[in-house]
């Protein structure tokens, strides 16, 4: 049995946060209904990297696999009063649109609380439902420039973003949580509840180490490029003879294990380099020695001897290399999703942990794939169904 099923939930969720969070629940084991205007569909489905097949980008199918689609016009009087049906018989109902967009539409908490009281609302935005910014229009890379991610994860060149959208990715998780937390609620007090979920509250829930840093210090924290946390040389990317390697000897014990394996154990007692605070002060000194040293060697010999000895260290792929791996085929990480109209099959990223659950291939859904069947069971026969396309009510 899958932790989730029997949980029902009304997605009228677009691009990232909002579906990366009802396609977590489904692969929790909810029903997700994912409601999208006739005609277009979700925008996100004609993003630039295309699988060829009409209304379905890549990028898309990623975040939705496994859903239903109904296509449903929610500025109609009858769309309305379709999806407010739908959502009273949801468990969940979880959008992303900007603050208030949804109670203009006539499905605000109240209306949706009124018609079903057991019902949670999840709302996903840039900068959440309250607050003088609430107004802002926010894309990923405005929530890492805003929140202080991009200053901690500065170069040389200046302020940087994560190359892919991480603030949206996790603000759809941080609602996973929040929903979580509140069907548990649900279970002791039979009621719902509103969650509103931002996209700056979950970047800086992010770099949370950092807030406290500056809270005690008084220093915000900046960027420094690809060396780690401890700020010392032997955690950091190098460039090799043959690929780059990611060195993680952060502890005594991993950076003397290191020095043993590049077959230079006197290292370890260098004055310069023989604890961390020397280690620190010297980093100039044994970065140019590190970087000399790997030049001369292959990354992956590196992986395998390092990673032998306890050292924390891996080369560096791209995601082609680490997807193909023998070590995702052992966990099962990566489910093969069908793409209708395409013979080609998929790979959608699972829930991310191995635990015992139910494993159906998802599909990912053609616009308004499921309008028909979610009106049958709504009550709608088939003679009020071809009306409600006629109409262009979905």
């Amino acid at each position: 049995m899958n932790a989730l099923e029997g949980i029902k939930v009304l997605d009228l969720t677009h691009a990232i946060s909002g579906p990366t969070c009802t396609q977590m629940l489904r692969q929790l084991g909810a029903e997700v209904i994912k409601i999208e205007p006739p005609e277009a569909g979700d925008a996100f489905r004609h993003y630039t990297e295309h699988a060829g097949v009409p209304k379905m980008s890549i990028p898309f199918a990623a975040v939705n696999a496994g859903k239903k689609s109904v296509t449903l016009n929610l500025k109609s009087d009858e769309g309305l009063g379709i999806a407010r049906r739908l959502a009273a018989e949801a468990d969940i109902v979880v959008e992303n649109f900007r603050p208030g967009v949804l109670a203009r539409l006539g499905l605000g908490y109240e209306i949706l609380r009124a018609d079903n009281p057991r019902v949670i609302l999840l709302s996903l935005s840039g900068f959440g439902q309250t607050g003088p910014m609430k107004d802002w229009g926010a894309y990923d890379h405005i929530a890492q420039a805003v929140s202080g991610m991009a200053i901690m994860n500065a170069n040389a060149d200046g302020p940087q973003k994560v190359g892919m959208p991480i603030v949206d990715s996790f603000s759809g998780y941080l609602g996973v949580i929040a929903l979580l937390a509140a069907l548990r609620k649900r279970d002791a007090t039979g009621l719902g509840e509103y969650c509103d979920v931002a996209m700056l509250d979950a970047a800086l829930k992010l770099i949370a180490t950092g807030v406290s840093v500056w809270s005690y210090t008084g220093d915000a924290p900046k960027g420094t490029g690809n060396r780690g946390y401890r700020l010392v040389a032997t955690a950091e990317f190098y460039p090799t003879g043959e690929g780059w390697i990611a060195l993680g000897a952060n502890h005594q014990h991993q950076i003397a294990a290191m020095f043993r394996v590049f077959g230079h154990a006197a290292m370890i007692d260098d004055p310069r380099f023989r604890d961390h605070q020397a280690r620190v002060d010297n980093y100039d000194a044994l970065k140019a020695w590190l970087t000399d040293f790997l030049a001369e060697r292959r990354a992956a010999d590196l992986e395998r001897e390092l990673t032998g000895a306890g050292v924390p260290a891996a080369m560096i792929r791209d995601v082609g290399q680490i997807a193909g791996h023998p070590h995702l085929a052992q966990r099962g990480l990566l489910q093969e999703a069908t793409l209708p109209g395409s013979d080609r099959p998929l790979a959608v990223v699972g829930p991310g942990f191995a635990a015992e659950r139910e494993a159906t291939p998802p599909v990912v859904p053609a616009l308004g794939a499921d309008t028909n069947r979610v009106l049958a069971a709504l009550g709608y026969d088939a003679q009020e169904v071809a009306r409600l396309h006629a109409s262009g009510v979905v």
